[in-house]
C-alpha cells in the first residue's frame, strides 16, 4: 500500500550549515485512528528512510522510498521522511564527500528523538485493551486477505536469507511470525530504526555509532542554534499533535461509551464531525525563533494548508510564543511555564538580563532528562553502496584498505540491523555484497543481531514485481521483531 498523506510537512535547518532541509512525518493509525478498534498503544517506536543520490533523481518520493516507508509504517512505527541538500525543495546542492549529508541526516535523527519523546497520546483504558485483545473478531487488524501479502516462500531459490542464531540460548529467542506458525515476541521499548535505500544506505552506514553522542548534540545547544532550532521545532509540533490526539481519540471514545449494550463488529466505524476536517497535514517552520540568524530563508517557506482546523492554529501558535524574543507579560509567562495537558514540562525557558535592564530576554534549551534512555536503535539498508561507486561518492573519506571493519559498519552487528540486495544489481557486483555481508555476519559471532537477505533476479531499482514482494515481505519480518 501506498503511503498516505503525510501527518505534518516542515523544514528543519541542516547543523552542517543552516541550509533548510523539507521534512515528511506519518503517523500510525494508533496515533491517529479513527476507529475505536484502532486505539491501541504506541510504544515510541519510530523509522527514519533516507532516499537515493539527489544527482540522479532521488528524493523521498522515490518508489522504493514509499514501499519500505509504509511497509515499516503498517507495523505501528512513526515514519519520517526528509529531503538531503539539493533534492526536492531542500536548499543548497548535493557535495561530493558526503560528510553534509551525514549532518542532514543526523538533524533529522534529531528532530525524530525529541519529537518521539515528547509525543505522548492519551492513555488506552484497560477495559478497551481487554476488549481488543480478547475478542477473536477485532483482533487482527491486518489488511484484508485481496491486500494482505503471503508468507516468503523459503523453499524458493530467489529469496536467500541469513540464518539467525540465538543469542542468549537460555533465552528463547523472538520468533519471526512470518517464517513459520510460531508466536512473535516483539520488543515492547522505544525504537528508532535507521534506513536508507541506494545512496542514502550509504550515508545511514556512515552516522555515528553511539545514538547518545548525537542526543549529547542537541541536549544544551547554543541559542539561536540549528540544534536548538530543531529541537524547539519537535517541540511545537509535538505539543500540536499531542493535542490533536487528545481531541480524537476523547472522541471515540466518547462515541464509543454511548455504544455499550451492543456488539462491535471489525466494520464499525466512529466517526467524529472533528475528525472529518482532516486536513493534509501541517507545514510550518520558521517562525519559533525569530533571532536565528538564517531565519529569513525560512519565512518564505513557512505556511500552513487551508484545510488546518483553528484549533491546530491555535495550539502551534501558543508553543511558537516560547521562542519569540519579547519579554512576556507574566500571564503569558506563566502560562509557557506550566505543566502542558500531557503532564510534561517545556524544555524551554526565558532567562532576563541581570541588570534589569529593557534587553531583550534569552531563550535557554533545558536538558531534557531521561531522553534515549531504553532507546534500542536498529538499522537497515537497501541495496547499499560498495566498493568503488562508495569510494567515488565519498572522496575515499574514512575507509580502510585493510581488511578490518571500520568503526561506524560495526554498528551494524552491534545493533538489530538487516542488509536486502539483489544479484542483479547494475551498480554494484552481487560478488562484492556478499563479501561484505559475510565480513560482517562473522563480526557478529553469531549473536544474530546482524541479518541479511540476497534476492534472485533483484536489481538497485526493484522494479522486478517478484522481488518487490519478497523486498517487503522481508523488510516486514524484520521490523516485527524490532
Amino acid at each position: 500500500m501506498p503511503l498516505p498523506t503525510p501527518t505534518l510537512s516542515f523544514t528543519i535547518p541542516s547543523i552542517h550549515d543552516d541550509i533548510v532541509l523539507q521534512c515528511r512525518v506519518y503517523h500510525p493509525t494508533c496515533l491517529a485512528p479513527t476507529s475505536i478498534l484502532q486505539i491501541t498503544t504506541w510504544n515510541k517506536k519510530a523509522a527514519i528512510v533516507a532516499h537515493p543520490y539527489a544527482v540522479l533523481g532521488g528524493c523521498y518520493d522515490d518508489p522504493v522510498v514509499d514501499l519500505v516507508s509504509s511497509t515499516i509504517l503498517e507495523q505501528g512505527f512513526l515514519v519520517g521522511t526528509f529531503n538531503f541538500r539539493g533534492a526536492g525543495a531542500s536548499k543548497g546542492r548535493t557535495s561530493y564527500q558526503s560528510k553534509p549529508e551525514q549532518s542532514d541526516y543526523l538533524s533529522f535523527v534529531g528532530f525524530m528523538i525529541y519529537y518521539m519523546h515528547l509525543l505522548s497520546p492519551p492513555p488506552v483504558p484497560t477495559d478497551l485493551l481487554k476488549f481488543t485483545r480478547f475478542d477473536s473478531e477485532l483482533h487482527d487488524l491486518t489488511p484484508v486477505p485481496s491486500q494482505a501479502l503471503p508468507p516468503p516462500r523459503l523453499s524458493d531459490p530467489r529469496y536467500v536469507t541469513a540464518a539467525v542464531p540465538n543469542p542468549h540460548p537460555a533465552v528463547p529467542a523472538p520468533a519471526i511470525a512470518v517464517r513459520g506458525n510460531t508466536v512473535e515476541v516483539p520488543n515492547t521499548g522505544p525504537c528508532l530504526l535507521l534506513a536508507g535505500y541506494s545512496y542514502g544506505a550509504l550515508i545511514t552506514t556512515y552516522l555515528p555509532p553511539i545514538i547518545s553522542s548525537i542526543i549529547a548534540q542537541f541536549q544544551s545547544p547554543a541559542e539561536g542554534s540549528a540544534h536548538s532550532e530543531i529541537r524547539l521545532r519537535a517541540e511545537c509540533l509535538a505539543a500540536q499533535q499531542n493535542e490533536v490526539m487528545q481531541t480524537q481519540i476523547t472522541s471515540l471514545l466518547n462515541a464509543h461509551s454511548h455504544k455499550r449494550g451492543r456488539s462491535l463488529h471489525a466494520d464499525d466505524l466512529l466517526h467524529s464531525p472533528k475528525l472529518r476536517k482532516s486536513s493534509g497535514g501541517v507545514r510550518m517552520g520558521g517562525e519559533e525563533n525569530l533571532r536565528r540568524a538564517s531565519h529569513d530563508s525560512y519565512r518564505s517557506r513557512s505556511s500552513f494548508t487551508i484545510e488546518t482546523p483553528e484549533m491546530v492554529r491555535r495550539s502551534v501558535d501558543r508553543v511558537r510564543s516560547i521562542g519569540k524574543t519579547k519579554r512576556f507579560l507574566p500571564k503569558r509567562q506563566n502560562s509557557a511555564s506550566s505543566p502542558k495537558a500531557n503532564g510534561s514540562q517545556s524544555s524551554f525557558e526565558h532567562v532576563s538580563p541581570e541588570d534589569g535592564s529593557s534587553k531583550m530576554d534569552t531563550v535557554v534549551c533545558k536538558e531534557v532528562p531521561g531522553i534515549g534512555s531504553g532507546l534500542q536503535t536498529a538499522y537497515l539498508l537497501i541495496s547499499p553502496l560498495q566498493g568503488l561507486v562508495s569510494h567515488l561518492l565519498t572522496l575515499w573519506s574514512s575507509r580502510s584498505w585493510k581488511d578490518q571493519i571500520p568503526d561506524h559498519e560495526m554498528k551494524l552487528t552491534v545493533d538489530p540491523s538487516l542488509v536486502v540486495f539483489g544479484d542483479d544489481d547494475l551498480f554494484v557486483g552481487a560478488k562484492r555484497l556478499r563479501s561484505w555481508v559475510g565480513k560482517l555476519s562473522a563480526a557478529s559471532k553469531g549473536s544474530g543481531r546482524f541479518r541479511h537477505a540476497e534476492v534472485s533476479g533483484a536489481g538497485h531499482f526493484w522494479q522486478d514485481f517478484e522481488a518487490v514482494k519478497l523486498l517487503q515481505e522481508e523488510v516486514q519480518a524484520f521490523v516485527k521483531t524490532l
